[in-house]
């Protein structure tokens, strides 16, 4: 599915904006029209748009709707409504007729409307809902039993440690394509031979057949950290007599990510990735697609210095990573696979969860920004069912783009069954704050460092893969101060992030260090947490705690 362009042969329509509202109370025809209870901002999620809780904590059905006319010029092209995203689940109807359901609340989704649109005003309904279950992806709705039993009885009821946002988060558009043509998907694949950048195209013509060339680009400028070099291959379909009936620009970057012993290689060079685990959460817009907020997030990730995030725990916007590839960041995509439970799981949980790596793959393959691909994060993998799971989510991976390194985030560090499935390892431990907290009096942090020293070399001394820290560090709250450094206090995470560094460094086999969390982020209620996750080093507004001048110093140095 390619991401909708303007061009001499596409007409893209914006249908953002302020639409109509309504709770599902009973389902009784809305799709003709409803009265609505609210206005909604598209995208957003609606959870922190109104006051009442019945509106914030709402995970059944929600009906949207506004009109849209499409001009005279454009009613005899092909017409495909498309939807960035919608949490969880969406259904849409044009007209009071229906257009198609998805499933899945990260990846786009589109529908052809041409035979659904009118010539005057056209209705446009959508129901979402946002209820979680055993076979979603991520789950939810467990009766409040997360496996350690961290986030049992919170509000809502959901075993990970981030709000659940509902609602339609990313754009929704109209956009246009010849009816008597079109190209459907296409694939770069980037390999380097001395100075030269080799580029094999591929694509698809009405959504089968194929289309495919090789190129060679001499005195190539390769794709890397901080140098985003982008090259544009336009594909244009003729017809018999040489006019173009659909042409589309797709941007690439000439790059390749490897694995060789215990090191990272971006164009056959080692990388360390330094960074963070983040999550897109911002007051009032939660979830929702916000340009403002993402041009933000990035500017502070140059200024500290870092090189990479992961995209924890669901793949970001499109417009996201395609920031990434323009300025040079590396992601870690990960699937929206969290706290998957074998307590809970059933056939159709491992269904829906390959099919939203596979939109995920399919979506972001032809980013240079994206270096490996996460199929899940912290799932109970010291169960013997995990390995069959994650067995066929590593081959679907890898069938599915044989260019990068595949992943999976494992907080099981003593009996993970299934981390010599992958190429390379990502550890959640956090010595100092869920364990041995405090600092010791006789020799400050000496257990923390021992601790994770140990329990890193353990794990690689099992799987034998290189390992990068996707989580560590510590809550604090901004402006909480102490002195010997206490729990909660910015000197406390500060100086713990410091020492657990320190410790990465002296191991050859890690290859990166995640700090979790670049800001502070909303969770569901309970009480381990005040007002969400403290463990940013941004505040949620996005201002620097202390640790974020401590890491901006020191990542001033690329390790190697």
């Amino acid at each position: 599915m390619l991401y909708p362009k303007q061009s001499q042969t596409r007409c893209v329509l914006d249908l953002n904006g302020i639409w109509d509202l309504a709770r599902e109370h009973e389902k009784c025809g809305q799709e003709d029209g409803f009265e609505a209870e609210k206005k909604v901002a598209v995208p957003c999620s609606y959870n922190d748009l109104y006051a009442e809780e019945g509106f914030r904590m709402w995970s059944g059905g929600v009906w949207y709707s506004r009109t849209f006319v499409v001009p005279r010029a454009l009613r005899g092209e092909r017409l495909v409504l498309r939807f960035g995203s919608v949490a969880y689940s969406a259904e849409v109807y044009v007209n009071g007729l229906r257009a198609g359901a998805h499933a899945g609340g990260h990846t786009p989704f589109e529908f052809d409307v041409t035979h659904l649109v009118g010539g005057g005003d056209n209705l446009l309904c959508v129901r979402g809902e946002n209820a979680l279950s055993a076979e979603t992806v991520p789950m939810g709705g467990l009766n409040n039993a997360p496996e350690n039993g961290q986030f049992a009885g919170q509000y809502p009821d959901v075993p990970f440690d981030f709000f659940p946002y509902g609602g339609i988060q990313r754009n929704v558009c109209l956009y246009t394509t010849s009816p008597d043509g079109w190209i459907s998907d296409i694939r770069v694949v980037t390999t380097i031979d001395g100075a030269t950048g080799r580029v094999s195209i591929e694509g698809a013509v009405d959504g089968a057949g194929g289309i495919g060339d090789t190129i060679h680009i001499t005195d190539c400028k390769f794709w890397g950290v901080g140098a985003p070099n982008l090259y544009v291959a336009t594909i244009a379909l003729v017809d018999g007599a040489g006019a173009v009936v659909d042409e589309y620009a797709q941007r690439f970057g000439v790059r390749t990510i490897a694995v060789a012993g215990d090191r990272l290689l971006l164009n056959g060079a080692p990388v360390y990735l330094q960074g963070f685990g983040r999550h897109e959460d911002f007051p009032i817009v939660g979830k929702g697609l916000c340009h403002g907020v993402n041009v933000r997030d990035h500017e502070l990730l140059k200024w500290i210095n870092a090189n990479s995030y992961r995209t924890t725990h669901y793949p970001y916007s499109e417009e996201l990573v395609a920031l990434a590839d323009e300025q040079g960041i590396l992601l870690i995509a990960e699937a929206p696979a969290v706290s998957i439970n074998f307590d809970f799981v059933t056939p159709r949980t491992l269904e829906n969860h390959r099919a939203a790596l596979r939109e995920l793959i399919e979506r972001d393959r032809n980013a240079p920004s994206v270096i490996m691909w996460s199929v899940a994060n912290e799932a109970t993998t010291n169960r013997p069912e995990a390995r069959p799971y994650f067995s066929e989510l590593a081959a679907d991976a890898r069938s599915l783009d044989g260019t990068r390194p595949v992943t999976m985030v494992t907080c099981k560090v003593e009996d993970d069954a299934v981390v010599d499935l992958f190429d390379v390892v990502g550890v959640n431990f956090y010595p100092g704050w869920y364990h041995l907290p405090g600092v010791g009096a006789r020799a400050p942090w000496a257990a923390q460092r021992d601790n994770m020293r140990d329990a890193l070399s353990a794990l690689h001394a099992k799987c034998g893969k290189p390992i990068f820290v996707s989580e560590f560090g510590a809550d604090a709250l901004a402006g909480m101060h102490a002195l010997p450094a206490e729990q909660w206090s910015e000197e406390y995470q500060a100086d713990l992030i410091m020492e657990l560094i320190s410790v990465f460094r002296e191991l050859d086999f890690v290859v990166g260090e995640h700090v979790w969390n670049f800001a502070d982020f909303r969770t569901a209620q309970n009480f381990p947490r005040v007002g969400g996750n403290k463990k940013g080093v941004f505040t949620r507004d996005r201002q620097p705690k202390m640790a974020a001048h401590f890491l901006k110093r020191q990542w001033a140095t690329p390790r190697y």
